[in-house]
């Protein structure tokens, strides 16, 4: 039995992958004791943002309409709002979607299966083991042969993050020829980016995953949880610092 068996994990993901990376004390809590986390308010915006640009460019909302309704989804998640962030991030919902719209809709209507997303997928093969690693793209135009991923963000950066630049490695490897980019989108700017070289990132991906295999070996999930280093600074742990203290005493 190999380590993902071990644990019942049967399957990893860019998100997984890259948790495990930046924060393996995080990717323990969450993967082998089962806590899913607190969602931010910068985690809501991104997820209504994306819903609100993906209405409007199928047709089934208008720009306007999209935009109400995910302030409105937003409001509904968003329920206290402790240190002012709330409030922030709610308004840059509107000139967030204004502007992702304006740079997408010259690509036409985006392909979607029923469900909303494009499961992708890949197996990952190491030395004695074997995992799916999948993911969810967000929009495929078929007329362009074009992959977009969405990041909404308060500052836009002048290089892709390693993270993300694993996520579009993962995309255009699984994509086949098609062109894989990402929508960086700002509440006052928008830039398409495709950094990072997907052959060396996947190969990277694999080292990553064989260490953590070797990893899940070592014993059971209190075994792992007692030997993991703890960093609770780590964005990670935002507004979930009581479960960090609970699992691991820090």
């Amino acid at each position: 039995m190999d380590g993902f068996e071990k644990h019942g994990l049967k399957h990893s993901s860019i998100s997984q992958i890259n948790k495990w990376i930046e924060a393996p004390d995080c990717w323990v809590s969450h993967y082998l004791f089962n806590n899913r986390g607190a969602g931010s308010s910068a985690m809501w915006r991104g997820i209504f943002v994306e819903e609100a640009v993906a209405d409007v460019l199928t047709g089934r909302l208008n720009e306007d309409e999209s935009i109400a309704k995910a302030i409105s989804n937003f409001d509904n998640k968003v329920m206290f709002d402790d240190d002012g962030s709330a409030d922030k991030e709610r308004t840059n919902i509107s000139p967030m979607v204004t502007l992702a719209v304006g740079e997408l809709k010259q690509y036409g209507k985006p392909d979607f299966p029923g469900n909303g997303q494009h499961r992708v997928s890949m197996t990952a093969k190491g030395d004695g083991w074997s995992l799916e690693f999948m993911g969810f793209i967000d929009f495929k135009f078929p007329d362009h042969n074009l992959v977009v991923d969405l990041k909404t963000t308060i500052r836009m950066p002048s290089v892709m993050s390693k993270g993300h630049q694993r996520q579009r490695a993962f995309y255009q490897k699984s994509s086949g020829n098609a062109t894989v980019k990402f929508l960086y989108v700002t509440p006052k700017k928008v830039d398409m980016k495709e950094d990072g070289n997907p052959d060396e990132l996947m190969a990277e991906i694999k080292i990553h995953l064989s260490r953590q295999e070797k990893f899940l070996r070592l014993g059971d999930k209190e075994l792992l949880r007692d030997i993991v280093p703890v960093n609770p600074d780590s964005f990670y742990w935002r507004g979930d610092e009581d479960t960090r203290k609970k699992l691991f005493g820090i």
